[in-house]
């Protein structure tokens, strides 16, 4: 079965030209990129293959792309809707959105938007 991956490295990390290679050409799904600091995978295991890449299991959050493009993150799989990601973030999480009423505010105030 496959998973959601976040690789993370520095701007200059050798694994980003292979990375992007891979995707191109159809060897690696890559959901969101974001070349200064991390790419969303989705793949079997991990993969490490990408030397400076680290991959870790995504946390919960919105993920924006260098293109304004996001994905919300929750439980580990790709969601439709920030109040999904909201939904597993507990009651702090609620509140701050009863109160502001703005998902994606509340996922930045968190520290959730990546």
């Amino acid at each position: 079965m496959e998973s959601l991956w976040l690789l993370k490295g520095s701007p200059d990390a050798a694994g980003w030209g292979p990375l992007e290679e891979d995707a191109r050409a159809g060897k690696t799904d890559v959901l969101l990129f974001d070349r200064d600091a991390w790419a969303l995978v989705r793949a079997e295991g991990a993969p490490e293959q990408y030397e400076g890449l680290v991959p870790s299991r995504p946390p919960a959050g919105l993920y924006l792309d260098n293109q304004g493009r996001p994905a919300y993150v929750a439980g580990g799989r790709l969601v439709s809707t920030p109040g999904e990601v909201l939904a597993g973030l507990g009651p702090e999480a609620q509140e701050l959105f009863a109160s502001l009423g703005d998902a994606d505010l509340v996922l930045e105030r968190l520290g959730r938007a990546y």
